[in-house]
């Protein structure tokens, strides 16, 4: 009876134990924003009504983006020495091999910029670290490069165009089928007359 009981525990810890959530591994975004949180001591910024935002994009897929999010935070505290090499290693641990850097920047007067991207299927995934003296932005973003590409040709939101309705006509300087016929006389002044 013992021995069953046994069993039977033994088996119910293995299954029970099976069942519970496995930790989910940190996104490469919540690995940044913890860094910013411990390494800098940065207080994160709340965004009202970001939530809508998030809603409304997810629903419109303006421009080809499917999702996106915004942190930002204020008051961080850092060695502007320190800063750009610390930030390329963590941007470095924190990104897997299939992130490629696609941008670093780094002004006379602190600001940083640092972005990596990778392909996801038919998308690409971006995320953007920006950094202005004590206040930082973490940005990321998912889109359709196709669908943005046809956004930047013809600009309009929920059917509704961002633009005057007018295409970019292509200007040819060597046609004259598109503008009219000038005379370069200037007035007043008399032409020759043919012999």
């Amino acid at each position: 009876m013992k021995k069953k009981l046994l069993i039977l525990s033994a088996l119910s810890i293995f299954v029970l134990g099976g069942m519970l959530p496995a930790q989910a591994k940190p996104s490469e975004y919540d690995r940044i924003v913890r860094h910013l949180k411990t390494k800098y001591r940065a207080k994160k910024i709340k965004i009202p009504f970001m939530f809508l935002a998030r809603f409304a994009v997810g629903v419109a897929r303006p421009a080809g983006v499917k999702s996106f999010g915004v942190t930002l935070f204020k008051d961080l505290h850092f060695s502007y020495d320190q800063l750009d090499r610390e930030m390329q290693d963590a941007m470095r641990t924190s990104f897997g091999p299939e992130w490629t850097p696609a941008l670093r920047i780094r002004s006379r007067s602190g600001q940083q910029a640092y972005m990596y991207m990778r392909e996801d299927g038919k998308n690409v995934r971006i995320a953007l670290v920006t950094i202005d003296k004590e206040q930082a932005a973490i940005i990321r973003a998912t889109f359709s490069p196709e669908r943005l590409a046809d956004f930047i040709n013809d600009p309009k939101v929920l059917g509704i165009r961002l633009n005057d309705g007018d295409k970019d006509k292509d200007v040819d300087n060597d046609s004259d089928t598109d503008s009219p016929k000038t005379d370069p006389t200037p007035p007043g002044a008399q032409t020759p007359s043919p012999a």
